[in-house]
């Protein structure tokens, strides 16, 4: 996901209350996507089902691996006691991501604007 040094300024920095309340809230809603993650995986099993979108079909997604590929992104196979160590490393792996920075550089070259 993208967390920009202008997010985390925004929140009054690492440090702040507010960024740790967001890292808390961040964890809670990971852990609450897992806890209904059958609800999820299955509206996006109604969705795949033949599906002309790029995102479910073709050799990289299609086949059921977009669906597989979400199931890794919840982690539902990591042991509850390691998962919120892991939605922490999502925080931040995400911060100030050089992806998220040649992305924003990209936009703005390309449309006037970064988002």
């Amino acid at each position: 996901f993208k967390l920009t040094k202008e997010y985390i300024e925004v929140m009054d920095g690492e440090g702040s209350e507010c960024f740790e309340e967001f890292c808390r809230l961040f964890v809670e809603g990971f852990l609450a996507a897992r806890a209904n993650s059958q609800i999820a995986l299955g509206l996006v099993e109604i969705m795949m089902y033949r599906s002309n979108y790029p995102c479910f079909s073709g050799s990289r997604y299609g086949n059921g691996v977009a669906l597989k590929r979400f199931e890794e992104r919840l982690m539902l196979r990591v042991p509850e006691n390691k998962v919120k160590a892991r939605a922490f490393g999502l925080i931040k792996q995400a911060k100030n991501h050089l992806g998220t920075r040649l992305y924003d550089k990209f936009q703005k070259f390309s449309n006037g604007y970064a988002i």
